[in-house]
Parts: structure tokens; sequence; C-alpha cells
């Protein structure tokens, strides 16, 4: 029998999709999500899981914004707002993974000339921030809820810079004793010597990307490290006193089986991450939608060759049946050991609670302002919002002239302003609440006209589940599963 992943199909039709979803591992329960998708009611949402898209955005309705007023709205808010979440971007990595689409760039293996490099890129970063605090006088006075180190992998780069880089943004915003601060790394870029400096700086939470614990599908993805190394990795941060270390896995991956994708989620709970990331490989170009920023040229999984090569040399691509399959056995897993999806894809510890900059963000009770700094950073308001260039060699020539390197600035009318809330709270995976919902839009009820048929529609399709007596809407265990879709084809 043949079969089509969105990894391998040139074209959508519900006969590919449908045979690629009754594709099943015959040793694990068939996926509950895979009867929802079946239905003919939710051709949209299948069509949408069988495109590869990805969230990562919730872009603005009114274009041609100006950016005078983009800042505006956002020193307006950030005056109003108890905290915020500021996350800086270093876009450098020591080598790019064969399905990463994010806009980075390669160190490679010269120390000499990476150490000017990661020079380079860390003076663009401050020039920029101080044009923001420039642009948005409140962004110096206003609570820094959460600072995320991010990239890029920030702990590719020389100590001394990562130092000279924070000490920057701890002299410049406004860093309480309230402030969490957050690292991003990779387990062959962590060392003692990094993460104890910044550490000693007040990081107490480290995340980073594993993928996978089998090596021979790190080596097909071009990852440099080993299972033994992100185990290294976790064991050096507990031992210096990090507070909280959460950790990504990706599920289907070429050569992966639905027991090879368990396999390493039992793993990551024996090594006890606070957050356990389990995300779907992406392939579907970023420039395509309008949802995610991405790389200014295709990964290498995206050309269909390379994809055909690799299944020839016996990794086959796994089925969209067997790709929830993955899911709901992984799910199973982590709501036994204690885990619960805040927002999708991420499962904290329930007894930890989410990570606290997607609270701040996502979360219906918060959703406070974001401000994105560097390559590809993402920055918004609840009226505006905008990214900056992906490109390194613009980035740097705005920067250099003195301009925020702004690619795309959009307004967010008042009608597009509750729907995008509706969303953000919506892939939380958390129960929406009427009484949080009218405080914000006073004239708006879940449980009437627009909203009530948006919700009774996914109620009778298995996404929802409509409580009138406690005035809450959940998702359902499908709903959950299949949220982005949901917010980007119903939550319109």
């Amino acid at each position: 029998m043949t079969h089509h992943s969105p990894a391998t199909a040139t074209y959508y039709s519900r006969e590919n999709a449908l045979e690629s979803l009754k594709f099943l591992d015959p040793h694990y329960p068939e996926s509950t999500v895979c009867g929802v998708l079946a239905n003919p009611a939710n051709d949209h949402l299948l069509q949408y899981v069988f495109a590869e898209a990805f969230t990562h955005v919730f872009p603005g309705d009114r274009t041609n914004y100006p950016p005078t007023r983009f800042f505006s709205d956002l020193d307006a808010e950030l005056a109003s707002s108890p905290l915020f979440h500021l996350w800086t971007e270093i876009p450098l990595c020591r080598y790019r993974c064969n399905f990463c689409q994010f806009p980075i760039l390669v160190l490679g293996r010269d120390e000499k000339q990476a150490a000017i490099t990661a020079k380079r890129w860390v003076d663009a970063n401050i020039a920029e921030a101080k044009l923001w605090l420039k642009a948005v006088p409140s962004m110096r006075r206003v609570p820094v809820g959460e600072f995320c180190l991010f990239g890029g992998t920030p702990t590719a780069i020389p100590v001394e810079e990562l130092i000279r880089l924070v000490s920057f943004y701890m002299d410049n915003f406004n860093f309480t004793s309230d402030t969490s601060l957050r690292a991003e790394g990779s387990p062959d870029s962590i060392t003692r010597e990094n993460i104890s400096a910044l550490f000693d700086m007040g990081f107490k939470t480290l995340t980073y990307g594993i993928q996978s614990f089998d090596d021979a599908l790190l080596k097909l993805a071009n990852r440099r490290h080993t299972g033994v190394d992100a185990t290294q990795a976790i064991t050096i941060a507990r031992d210096l006193g990090f507070e909280r270390v959460d950790g990504d896995l990706v599920w289907g991956l070429p050569g992966q089986g639905v027991a090879d994708f368990i396999a390493d989620v039992r793993r990551m709970l024996e090594l006890d991450f606070s957050t356990i990331v389990i995300i779907k490989l992406h392939l579907r170009s970023f420039s395509e939608v309008d949802t995610a920023i991405g790389h200014e040229s295709p990964a290498a999984w995206q050309y269909p060759k390379v994809r055909e090569r690799i299944a020839k040399e016996g990794y086959r691509w796994p089925s969209l049946g067997e790709q929830y399959q993955m899911r709901e056995a992984a799910v199973t897993l982590l709501e036994q050991a204690g885990y619960y999806e805040h927002p999708t894809t991420y499962f904290p510890k329930r007894v930890l609670g989410p990570e606290r900059w997607r609270a701040l963000n996502l979360d219906q009770d918060k959703q406070y302002p974001q401000v994105g700094i560097g390559l590809g950073g993402y920055t918004w308001s609840s009226h505006s919002e905008a990214n900056i260039v992906t490109v390194p060699r613009e980035y740097l020539q705005h920067v250099d002239t003195g301009e925020i390197p702004l690619e795309t600035v959009t307004g967010i009318s008042d009608t597009e302003r509750e729907t995008r809330s509706v969303r953000m709270a919506l892939s939380t995976c958390q129960p929406l609440r009427e009484e949080w919902h009218r405080c914000r839009f006073p004239e708006s009820s879940f449980f009437e006209g627009r909203w009530a048929d948006v919700f009774s529609s996914m109620a009778q399709r298995g996404l929802a589940i409509v409580d009138h007596r406690n005035e809450m809407v959940s998702l359902t265990l499908e709903g959950k599963t299949l949220v982005e879709a949901i917010i980007n084809t119903e939550i319109q």
C-alpha cells in the first residue's frame, strides 16, 4: 500500500489526505483525531494539516499601517500594562538543521571569524535596542515580566559576548526582582562555562532543542549532538541550580515510527524536564503563509528531490495517521506523569505551570505586549504588530543607518482585536471564560451571536465543549490537537 504524508505529497486532494490519514501503525490504537478529520464537515481542517502550515505570529488586518502609529500604540499600551515580555534574538548557529526555517546565520568552524561575527551581531542587536528605547519610551520604565535570550543558538557565541549583551539589557530596561530570565541553547552548545555565566547573571530557566534521542535521526537532520549530549546538558543545568529546564522533541521525522517517538517522550520523562515540548514537523514554506516568520532560503528537507532521496535510503516519511498516533500516545503518557498542555505543543508539569513568557503573551486574562529585538523579531500590542526583516544584510544596513528594520507593520481593527484575542486564548488549550471575555469586550458574549454559532458548530463536530452553566468553552482532546488549524480557518 502506498501513502502520502504532508512531507511527500505535492498537492492536496481529499483522496491523498484520507489515504495518509488511514495509514496506521497496527501496534497502536487509531488516533481519535483521525475520525474527526475524516468527517467531510472538517475537510478544511484536513486540508490545513495536510498543507503543514505553522503558527507563531498573529498578524493584523490593516495593511499600510504607519510605523509611527505602531510605535505610539505600543508605547501607550505598555504604559498601562503591569509588565511585558521582552525577547532578544541572536540569529547565529553553528550549523543549520535540515528542517529549520527560522532566520539564522551559520557561524562556521573558524573560531576567530565566528567570534568576529558574534561581536558584529551583538553590536547590531544593542544598536537596534537603543532605537526601540528612543521610539517607545515606556519600554524603559515598564517592568519586564520575562526576558528571553533566543536565537539562533545564543549559547553558540562566546561567553564574553553573552555577558555584554545581557548586561546591556539589564542596565537599560526595567528588570526587577520579579523578572524571569530564560535562555535558549542546544545540547552541543551548552557548556558548564556559558550557562554558569548565564546563571550568575540571574538566568534560572534553560530551554533547548533535542528533537530526538535517536542518533541516526539526529544525524539525518544535520544535528551535531547525540542523545547522550542531550542528557549531559540537563545534568549540567541541574547541577548549577537552574530551577527550570525545558526541552523540545519533534514528531513526524523521516524514519521515525510511533514507538520511536514514544521512546523519546519516555526518556524526557525519565530526565524530569520541567516542560516537554512536542512539535509536529512542519515543512511548508513559512513564506507561503502569514502566520510565521522564516528564513530567506528553503530548508534542505523542503526540496522534493531531497525528500525523495531520503525515502529511497530507507527513511520513510510517517503518514498523517501515524503522526497523530504519535501525538495521542505521547499526550496520554504526559498526562499520566502529571503534565498538561498549556499552550499548544507545550506540556509543563502541572505543579510548575506554563512557561511564563507564553502565559504573558497568550493567556486570556493577560495577553500583555511583546517586544522582539533582532533578526526576525516580532512585536505587538493589541492595536498593531510588526516584524523585523529576515534578510541579514538588509537588517544590518537598516541598523547601521539608525533605523529600526521593520519589514511589515499591520494595524488591528476593533473586530479583529476581539478575534485575535480569542485565537490567542484558544491556543493556550485552556478553557475560555465568559467573565474574562466580557471584561475586555463588554458588548460581546461566547453564548450569543457570532461566537455562539462558531462554538456550537465546533461542539457538534467534536472539537469543543460549550458549558453554559460554568460559562466556559473548552477544547476537546481533538480540538487541542487541531487548535492551530481551528484558529486559522474557523476563528477568523
